[in-house]
């Protein structure tokens, strides 16, 4: 019995960030069909302030965790929206990720990030390799949510799979992108264009103690299996 009471003392705080008599719970569903609840407080109702779910209409959270003062806190844990796969795991202390974070691809971590330290813990790459920070799996996120694939190329059935390669320097700044394996113009120009287009968030790899120019290769899809 006393353990009993002892952890329901613990989650007592947490329960009180999204559920306390200041609290207002809101909910909204976006473009996508995608339910979004969470907590505010009734003093600040613009300000998230505790429990925070994003999920389908079947009850699926793709994101989940916890605000505090309108900014990210505590334990996350979010998924890929295409499917009911964990992308990625972690703590956030005032809107920043802390600590270690887990990053899936697949449904296997493909890499382990310390974002405390700014260092990589394992991953899937090669050691020596030009790695990114959250792995393959944000590098496909970017890429989806950035693609256009043009109209004319779609209703004419040109699809496939453009290949490219690109080098990243010591400023993380990309160049060089090449076509490999080209489709059409029409596609081959807009994977160029998306890839020229990635965040900074590269790994370089170390070559003497020192940071070392990187190569890369990838694939984009359009409309292919």
């Amino acid at each position: 019995m006393k353990k009993i009471i002892l952890i329901a003392i613990a989650l007592l705080p947490m329960l009180s960030m999204g559920q306390g008599k200041g609290s207002k719970k809101i909910s909204i569903t976006d473009s996508l069909n995608y339910n979004e609840e969470f907590y505010v407080m009734k003093k600040t109702p613009d300000v998230k302030h505790g429990q925070y779910f994003k999920q389908t209409k079947k009850g699926i959270a793709f994101e989940k965790g916890f605000y505090k003062n309108g900014k990210r806190d505590g334990k996350w844990t979010i998924k890929m929206q295409g499917n009911s796969r964990v992308y990625s795991t972690g703590s956030y202390a005032a809107g920043k990720k802390i600590g270690q974070w887990s990053y899936y691809y697949d449904g296997l971590i493909d890499q382990v990030y310390d974002h405390s330290a700014n260092k990589v813990i394992t991953s899937k790459r090669e050691k020596g390799k030009l790695d990114y920070i959250g792995g393959k799996t944000l590098l496909h996120i970017f890429i989806e949510e950035t693609l256009v694939y043009n109209e004319s190329a779609k209703k004419r059935g040109i699809k496939g799979k453009v290949y490219l390669s690109f080098n990243v320097n010591e400023d993380e700044e990309i160049y060089n992108v090449v076509i490999t394996k080209g489709v059409h113009d029409l596609l081959d120009v807009e994977a160029m264009r998306v890839i020229r287009l990635i965040p900074a968030h590269w790994i370089l790899p170390l070559k003497g103690g020192e940071s070392a120019k990187g190569t890369f290769v990838w694939e984009i899809n359009f409309g292919s299996r």
